[in-house]
């Protein structure tokens, strides 16, 4: 338990601030497209906008390189592998059962906009889904709630664009206790839930897709 901790913070020390006093010290605004080809679903495109002092913190170890040089590239891989490490902080489920990704992305991509750093990525499922009839959900978050990832509104939602399928993407809020957020919000940097791993799924918020 300890050593899955360690990763997570290894982690996020390399891309997130660690200058926040309670959690979550980060914050995430994600956007999801689904991704459908020929009446299956084959994977989730999510772009993932870094709040301003996360992202000052990594264009500062970037210093003034482009998007182009080896160096902005390196940082780029170094972001994927660590958020691969973590099976794209992502539980995907098809008729009830977890549904595994596949190892590698089919893309990925570091960018600036403003102030604010934002990380793309693909991740393909390890096998398509037919999505006629299918019940499929999911959700994306750090378990220890280091990290807040959530979905600004259920425009962050984006339909796939795929001919002669209809579906529909729908956002669903967690119900988080007040005390719950109390306890969340009282632990300090240097603290993890390592009894309860299951923190951060309490405030996931659960993507929707139901298709005809």
């Amino acid at each position: 338990m300890m050593m899955k901790f360690n990763i997570l913070f290894l982690f996020f020390s390399l891309i997130f601030t660690t200058k926040s006093f309670a959690h979550p010290h980060s914050f995430i605004d994600m956007q999801v497209t689904p991704e459908i080809k020929e009446h299956q679903l084959v994977g989730l495109a999510f772009t993932w906008k870094m709040d301003p002092m996360t992202s000052a913190d990594i264009a500062y170890e970037l210093k003034n390189s482009k998007e182009d040089e080896p160096k902005w590239r390196a940082q780029a891989a170094a972001i994927m592998a660590n958020i691969l490490a973590q099976n794209y902080f992502t539980d995907f489920y098809s008729q009830g059962k977890k549904i595994a990704f596949q190892t590698l992305p089919s893309d990925y991509r570091l960018q600036r906009d403003g102030l604010q750093l934002i990380f793309s990525f693909t991740a393909q499922l390890k096998h398509p889904i037919p999505v006629a009839g299918a019940n499929i959900e999911f959700m994306t978050y750090d378990p220890t709630f280091f990290v807040s990832m959530t979905y600004p509104d259920q425009k962050a939602l984006h339909s796939a664009k795929a001919p002669q399928t209809q579906c529909k993407i729908t956002l669903h809020e967690p119900d988080v206790t007040d005390e719950l957020r109390f306890y969340a919000y009282s632990l300090d940097i240097d603290q993890s839930p390592e009894e309860d791993e299951t923190l951060g799924l309490q405030f996931a918020q659960k993507v929707k897709i139901q298709c005809q």
